[in-house]
């Protein structure tokens, strides 16, 4: 199992189980038609050059915060680097088609959502008990995300707050706000991610906004550095 370069710094590490080949193939013609050099890649995602290439070339696998990151720095969601190719039907995904993310913290992550989607990034996550999304909190993206649990007892830190989620509870908070989540009971967890990347404006008097008011302002900023899976 292929690590990142932020592994040593507690973040979550989660592989993925597509082809390395075919994900770095995806990469690399992302990059060029950004018309990025391979260090600027590199430098926009937070990590080396050497790291870009490897995951080029296929010789190593990425874990999801690194993931992100790269998605972003060529204008992509982590959804389109991963998808094989764009869908003929939005009808179905088979189970056996999602990609996986497996962490060695107990924690295995499917993603759902997947080109042309842009916008949305739905993930299913199953936690061993005590299993988690890595030892510190991570934050990522500026966007805003729910977290719903399906099965199970799971504490979630956002910031200095810390919430115990139990089967049918909701939790809403945006990703740049460093953020955990761990089994806390006797039996594996199941929940979902749900993650928006249209932020709307900040309004000091929410009681102001009308209700047919729907506007949204996309973020496309660089990931800041996790310290991951998301």
């Amino acid at each position: 199992m292929a690590h990142d370069s932020l592994a040593g710094a507690g973040v979550p590490v989660l592989v993925t189980a597509v082809e390395d080949d075919a994900l770095g193939a995806r990469l690399r013609s992302a990059r060029r038609r950004a018309r990025l050099s391979t260090r600027e890649l590199a430098e926009r995602a937070g990590v080396s050059a050497g790291f870009v290439s490897q995951v080029e070339t296929g010789k190593r696998g990425v874990s999801v915060s690194a993931l992100k990151r790269l998605a972003d720095a060529v204008g992509l969601s982590a959804a389109e680097l991963l998808s094989e190719r764009p869908p003929v039907s939005r009808q179905v995904l088979r189970a056996a088609e999602r990609p996986v993310f497996e962490s060695e913290t107990g924690l295995t992550k499917l993603l759902l959502s997947r080109t042309p989607l842009q916008q949305l990034e739905v993930y299913v996550g199953r936690f061993e008990v005590g299993g988690s999304t890595g030892e510190e909190p991570y934050s990522h993206d500026d966007a805003q995300e729910m977290f719903h649990v399906v099965a199970g007892h799971v504490e979630f830190t956002v910031g200095d707050d810390a919430f115990v989620l139990g089967p049918g509870d909701t939790l809403e908070y945006l990703s740049a706000v460093p953020h955990r989540a761990v089994n806390v009971g006797a039996t594996p967890a199941e929940a979902f991610w749900i993650t928006s990347h249209f932020s709307p404006p900040v309004d000091p008097n929410p009681a102001s906004a009308r209700p047919s008011q729907h506007t949204g302002q996309h973020t496309s900023q660089a990931h800041l550095q996790e310290g991951r899976q998301s």
